[in-house]
């Protein structure tokens, strides 16, 4: 891979009522950095949102698979006690880049810290853009 280009993804835990989280990355290939924005709409309405970095990287076997991993990197000083304040992620892909697997942790919280954590997260590409 050596291009640049952009990859949204809805991500949706197989539990009903479950939070959706919206994947707005920029990947690129020449040196497998992803960069973006991960925003969580919580069963409340609630939303909450983290700027991320990661890697992509190639899983070897059958069919090849690629894996994005992500952490997020939240403000120095949060305006509000409920920003996320920690987040990381595995999303394991088939090539074509469509839909996949996810597994995500965010912390929320100072005063009364509290964690989400899904192991069954869909992720379903919403937009894929080459450049």
């Amino acid at each position: 891979m050596s291009q640049l280009f952009t990859a949204v993804y809805e991500v949706n835990s197989a539990v009903d009522g479950g939070p959706t989280l919206r994947l707005n990355l920029v990947v690129d290939g020449r040196n497998d950095s992803v960069v973006g924005h991960v925003q969580l709409d919580d069963f409340s309405g609630a939303s909450k949102a983290i700027s991320v970095r990661g890697h992509h990287v190639e899983i070897d076997g059958d069919q090849p698979m690629q894996a994005i991993v992500l952490a997020g990197t939240p403000t120095i000083f949060p305006c509000k006690d409920e920003d996320p304040s920690a987040f990381q992620l595995l999303m394991v892909l088939p090539t074509a880049w469509k839909d996949g697997q996810v597994c995500y942790k965010m912390s929320f919280g100072k005063s009364a810290p509290r964690v989400l954590e899904i192991h069954d997260g869909i992720a379903r590409a919403v937009m894929q853009v080459a450049n």
